[in-house]
């Protein structure tokens, strides 16, 4: 009997342990442009105090354009979990390209249930939705939901200026994946976008690996790819 409500016991904790922060990590990948090496990107997870997580990614141009107008990106959001879900506490992102440059953010206030998202000088305050993430952090929920077993179409919901869109992912099918840490198994998702406007995201996620992104790609409409490719994960 004893042993029976042990294992109850036990089982009653994998649902929360499942929803779990991802383990931290640092990765990094080489970014390339229409097929050619344009710089490099590290990603970063790590714990915080108070039960929260960074996430913060820092890319730089290190070859031909990219190189010569000092291409940067410094994105970091900041993540809580309320109910075993993550949600963004908030999120920082300046772009620097030559002379000109871009910075934008989130606030999120769970207890006011306000959001404030700003690009410059520009102010907008979307409905709040409980689990809101920002565009960055939409990776964290998306490696957590992977790891709790979850498939099929994951929706998540991420501001977009006065709105609160919802964005939606599909999983697809493991994949053989050749990096310089060796073969792994990759598992195929796609953002699924319904306005049409030909732009397209895919993501090579590892399971071996706590479902850290192994590739991300991007197409753009007119054609242009930007291409993440892991190099070294620790």
């Amino acid at each position: 009997m004893n042993k029976i409500k042990t294992l109850l016991a036990c089982a009653s904790l994998l649902p929360a342990l499942a929803l779990a922060m991802p383990p931290p990590y640092t990765a990094h990948y080489d970014v390339l442009r229409n097929g050619e090496r344009a710089g490099e990107a590290t990603v970063t997870l790590k714990a915080l105090d108070g039960g929260r997580a960074e996430l913060h990614t820092s890319t730089s141009g290190s070859e031909g354009l990219a190189a010569l107008t000092g291409a940067s990106v410094d994105e970091r959001s900041v993540l809580r979990w309320q109910e075993g879900r993550p949600e963004t506490v908030s999120w920082d992102f300046h772009q620097k390209v030559a002379w000109k440059s871009r910075d934008r953010s989130l606030d999120v206030d769970s207890e006011g249930k306000r959001l404030e998202l700003r690009d410059k000088d520009k102010r907008w305050s979307p409905p709040y939705r409980a689990g809101v993430l920002d565009r960055h952090a939409v990776q964290v929920a998306l490696m957590q939901d992977l790891a709790a077993g979850k498939s099929g179409e994951l929706r998540y919901p991420v501001p977009d200026k006065d709105e609160m869109a919802t964005w939606v992912f599909r999983t697809g099918a493991s994949e053989r994946m050749d990096t310089p840490m060796g073969a792994q198994r990759a598992l195929r998702v796609e953002r699924i976008r319904s306005d049409g406007s030909g732009r397209s995201t895919t993501l090579w996620l590892a399971p071996e690996r706590g479902y850290v992104p192994l590739r991300i790609l991007q197409k753009e409409p007119d054609g242009e790819t930007i291409d993440m490719r892991i190099t070294s994960l620790r």
